[in-house]
């Protein structure tokens, strides 16, 4: 069955689009000179519209985090004088500092502690910020969060330090130590700790952490906190100085502070980037000629184009700055990663200029400029357009993704990609015009002189109207022919010899009907399969004055012939299924989640800082569970119901049991077992003395914290409680624990919510599998149906698809290989690799259903016209990115990993896996129309 393709449309309308171009040249190429400045105009809301947030950029927009932090901000908001470390997660400006011994040793010997605390009473009382005034100096006890107007100083330390004496007050059992009466949470402030096995005593500890909370709810004491932070950093980056302890830090700024890094070092990297680009473009579009009677190839001047190689260059900066400055005009944010955009733009752009120049160098060059430009447009439109539309639909899918990252991001690269074609089609197409005019009259590619026309040399060619009655030689005679201008290195296994006459024309080329059955050889003509490909190497190496390419004759007349060979053919068909082994492998062991040290440069201090944070989370971090539906306590029924659920949040893989829940029920229930009451169901025993223990226990501020009354009726509404977790080290363990943790609490009675810090990330890692499989899916669709209307052949489509499936298998299984997670940063690699890989293998398949004769004959014509284009973009972009590889940061490697893995084997699979393949295919099977082959 025959499906309708818009090919032949499609090339109809880009073939009278060439004389348009020729016509309007001018006006194409100076109008975007104009409208463009006038788009980049929105770059005046640069800073407005920046969105760097990790919680906010790399979490769905729709996670669960979101509603259960609304929660918990709603009953117990930040109170700025009734603060309590841990029991607020709105607090934005902190300091928090992460300290080991220097020897790896415990933290808790009295002359760390010593130093500890001489560190801590530094930063409280030591470092101070100016107001703006210049009048005061403002410390940490100005800037405080506090309880009841008492700063919080870290009284952990001086507990620790306290426990040695006599009578060892203290009781230092791990999560909870303390007293009886004010117990204290000491999971996230020792870490790396080793127990005594049979009262959970905390023998040693490898880590620590001291904390330092300030004001943020006035904008100008959030202007001072957040310079008292930077001060602290300053101090502890470049003056604090210790033989006995080592130390990481954070501030809340500081993984902002990161991605802004990662941004300003794209800066130089482009750059750099794209001055190699440039000179690859340029050292490409030199033609080589070969002069007359000597094998020595020079420069072409008149047929080279450097100034179109800067053109195409040029026309990638007109359209990021374009698209860049539209979409900011339009209000649309963006973040950090959207700093990779332009290194895909530049490598789009070059791809389709070399797609456009090839075409142009193989039109017939004794045509007029806008009968070649025609002929150029028809061919190079539709390729450019089909790899266009497929690019902007593979982000533009990407917009759906409810991650607000990748949406700004595709959003960004989809304009700057639709810009990027129009301005191809527009901008650059017109100057490849008017520099077609420069070439017709053979003026000087850079001084734009012109150059002496060189005396016109006669051809060989045969007149088959004037030939003799065949004589048929046997085929292996062929072996022992001399020929003067040394034919084909192919040798056709059914070529026929014939002799004939000669005649000679002038420096045009032959008739094409003369070109398509016989070569001619001295007095000796061949026809049979194989024919047409002598033939044409027969008329160009003729023609000393404008030959082709030598890269483009290795393709056709050594590369392909080789590469058709059965040997070379069998181990490519094994080399494939080693790729596919390899990649499979891969793919079934894949990782998910991006940590959080992973958004910033390996060398920023705050990479160790998460580094370091992994021993917190192994053990001792705490889940907050709210109970929104509190049960009436003198019902035994829902006292029991209550304690179920404590017991399943506590009874997990991912939490420590009753020994770290920290719920004021549970120490009143040891309060009354201490003074051996009677449970008795009634009201005095479980509202009345309950209140009164809450009020004047020693944890009695701690507790009101967890409670949450109605002002009206005084009415318990809510409260709360910590569970002690464990085993959350790495991206997945945060997202199974996440997942069970929630599945637990949907499934209790009283109205369950839970929230931990981690969450917002957990989300990512929940989401991340299930958006990427939507958007590889529904990108496959699409590049299905658009092979199918733009390719005139279905299994050709067909074809297309399974290479576009087989690159992005390669992708994912080997970016797994090379140390890359499947995350945020490389979901935006594989959406842009499905639309780099129809690029790569659409047009190699295009130009095979665009080419004449059987297959073997179609595969090396498919080379000729596109290897060394498909090999040029795909060596550009890989050029280009190369740089990256020297940045030692996640997301850059990440970037570059993927893309370089997508080009490489985009490579491979034009030149390699797809051309072997369809030689195994009759030319019947693809039911290909005639009237579409164009070559």
């Amino acid at each position: 069955m025959r499906v309708p393709s818009l090919e032949p449309f499609l090339r109809l309308c880009f073939q009278r689009y060439g004389y348009f171009c020729y016509t309007y040249r001018w006006s194409l190429f100076t109008i975007p000179l104009i409208i463009i400045p006038i788009m980049s105009a929105g770059f005046y809301r640069l800073n407005e519209l920046r969105v760097d947030d990790p919680a906010y950029v790399f979490t769905p927009k729709e996670a669960r985090w979101r509603h259960e932090l609304n929660v918990f901000s709603t009953l117990w908001p930040l109170n700025e004088n009734k603060f309590l470390p841990g029991k607020s997660f709105e607090n934005k400006r902190f300091v928090n500092i992460l300290i080991k011994s220097k020897d790896g040793g415990n933290v808790l010997r009295p002359e760390v502690l010593s130093e500890i605390e001489m560190l801590n009473s530094w930063i409280m009382n030591n470092i101070t910020v100016p107001t703006v005034d210049r009048k005061y100096n403002l410390t940490y006890q100005d800037l405080c969060l506090n309880y009841d107007w008492v700063c919080g100083g870290n009284e952990h330390i001086a507990m620790f330090q306290q426990m040695s004496k006599v009578g060892r007050v203290i009781d230092l059992t791990y999560p909870k130590g303390g007293n009886q009466d004010t117990p204290a949470y000491l999971g996230t402030t020792l870490g790396d700790i080793t127990l005594n096995e049979t009262d959970h005593s905390v023998i040693a500890a490898n880590i620590t952490q001291i904390f330092f909370f300030l004001k943020q709810q006035e904008e100008t004491v959030r202007q001072y906190s957040s310079e008292f932070s930077y001060a602290v950093e300053k101090f502890l980056l470049h003056a604090f100085e210790s033989d006995l302890i080592e130390l990481s830090f954070a501030h809340y700024q500081s993984l902002e502070d990161g991605l802004d890094e990662n941004a300003n070092r794209f800066v130089p990297n482009f750059v750099f980037s794209f001055s190699s680009l440039s000179i690859f473009a340029i050292a490409c579009s030199f033609a080589l000629r070969k002069m007359s009677s000597s094998k020595i190839r020079r420069i072409d001047w008149v047929r080279s184009k450097p100034y179109v190689a800067c053109c195409g260059l040029f026309s990638t900066l007109l359209a990021i700055s374009g698209a860049f400055g539209l979409m900011m005009f339009l209000g649309i944010p963006y973040n950090v990663i959207n700093t990779i955009i332009p290194f895909l733009i530049i490598a789009i752009g070059i791809d389709d200029m070399f797609i456009m120049n090839a075409c142009w160098d193989q039109t017939d060059k004794s045509l007029s400029v806008p009968d070649r430009m025609s002929d150029m447009m028809a061919h190079a439109g539709v390729a450019v357009t089909i790899t266009n539309i497929t690019d902007i639909l593979s982000f533009a899918i990407g917009c759906i993704t409810d991650l607000p990252g990748i949406q700004f991001f595709c959003s960004y690269a989809c304009a700057s990609v639709a810009v990027c074609y129009i301005l191809q089609l527009t901008f650059f197409a017109g100057f490849m015009a008017i520099m077609g005019d420069i070439e017709h009259e053979r003026r000087h590619c850079f001084f734009l002189t012109k150059v002496d026309r060189k005396p016109v040399k006669t051809q060989k060619v045969m007149d088959i109207s004037k030939c003799d009655s065949p004589q048929i030689y046997p085929e292996n005679f062929k072996q022992f022919q001399v020929c003067k201008n040394d034919l084909s290195q192919m040798q056709p296994e059914n070529l026929q010899l014939k002799s004939v006459q000669k005649i000679f024309i002038n420096d045009a080329e032959p008739p094409k009907e003369a070109l398509k059955t016989e070569v001619t050889c001295n007095e000796i003509m061949y026809t049979g399969h194989g024919a047409e490909i002598e033939n044409k190497l027969q008329n160009k190496k003729g023609n000393d004055e404008h030959e082709d390419g030598v890269i483009q004759k290795f393709f056709t007349y050594t590369y392909a012939p080789m590469l058709l060979k059965n040997p070379v053919r069998a181990f490519v068909c094994l080399l494939y299924i080693g790729y596919v082994a390899i990649a499979a492998i891969g793919c079934v062991n894949f990782r998910e989640g991006l940590n959080p040290g992973n958004l910033v440069t390996n060398d920023h201090y705050i990479a160790r800082y998460f580094e370091d944070l992994k021993k917190f989370w192994a053990q001792g971090p705490q889940l907050h569970v709210a109970v929104l539906q509190p049960p009436n306590f003198t019902d035994p029924v829902q006292r029991e119901q209550m304690m179920a659920v404590v017991r399943a949040f506590e009874d997990t893989e991912y939490t420590l049991g009753r020994q770290g829940t920290v719920f004021f029920f549970l120490e009143y229930l040891n309060y009354l077992d201490d003074l051996n009451v009677e449970l008795e169901n009634t009201e005095k025993l479980w509202n009345k003395k309950l209140n009164s223990w809450l009020k004047y226990t020693g944890g009695s501020n701690q507790w009101k914290t967890d409670m949450y009354y109605n002002e009206t009726t005084n009415t318990l509404e809510a409260f709360r409680f910590q569970i002690a977790m464990k085993n959350i080290i790495e991206p997945n363990d945060h997202k199974h624990a996440a997942k069970m943790l929630r599945e637990i609490a949907d499934v209790q009675p009283f109205h369950i919510e839970l929230y931990y810090e981690a969450f917002p990330f957990a989300d990512q890692y929940l989401i991340i599998l299930p958006a990427t499989l939507q958007n590889v899916l529904i990108s496959l669709g699409c590049m299905t149906a658009i092979s199918i209307f733009l390719v005139p052949s279905l299994p050709s489509a067909i074809l297309i698809l399974v290479s576009i499936v087989s690159i992005n298998i390669g992708v994912f299984g080997y970016m797994t290989h090379w140390g890359v997670n499947l995350d945020a940063v490389s979901m935006i690699s594989i959406i842009m690799s499905i639309g780099f890989a129809v690029d790569l293998s659409a047009h190699i398949v295009y130009a095979f259903v665009t080419s004449h004769g059987d297959t073997h004959e179609r595969v090396i014509g498919a080379l000729e016209h596109l290897g060394w284009p498909i090999f040029q973009g795909a060596a550009s972009t890989i050029t280009g990115i190369s740089i990256l590889y020297t940045v030692d940061a996640y997301i850059i490697l990440t970037f570059f990993k993927t893309i370089w893995l997508t080009m490489f084997l985009g490579m491979v699979h034009g030149l390699i896996f797809i051309p072997v393949m369809l030689s195994f295919i009759p030319i019947s099977f693809f039911q290909i129309p005639k009237e579409v082959q164009t070559h």
